[in-house]
This record gives C-alpha cells, structure tokens and sequence, in this order.
C-alpha cells in the first residue's frame, strides 16, 4: 500500500503529459520571462556594487 506521503512526494511526475498541461493551464501563472531578466540585472547590480566598494 503505498503511503500519502508518497503521492504528494512523486505527484507531478506520474502524471500523464496532457494532464500536466491542462494543470498548468488552470494556474494561469505566466509571468513571462520578466523575473529571469529581472534576477540577472540584479545579480549584475550587486557584483558590480561588490567589486565596486572592495576593489
């Protein structure tokens, strides 16, 4: 018998692949690249500032 644990540990991954889809769909999370180009300029930002002030 397999336990609850285990199904919300391997959840998306037994899924079939249109499943998923139709899943993700129904989030309708999509942000776009936006928060990648946002963390590299910030990443970028905050280099810069340490080499900056350390030398």
């Amino acid at each position: 018998m397999e336990s609850d644990r285990d199904n919300l540990t391997h959840q998306d991954e037994a899924l079939p692949a249109s499943e998923f889809e139709q899943e993700e769909e129904r989030d309708r999370h999509h942000f776009g690249n936006w928060p990648e180009a946002a963390g590299l300029a910030f990443t970028i930002l905050v280099t810069w500032l340490v080499f900056a002030f350390t030398g």
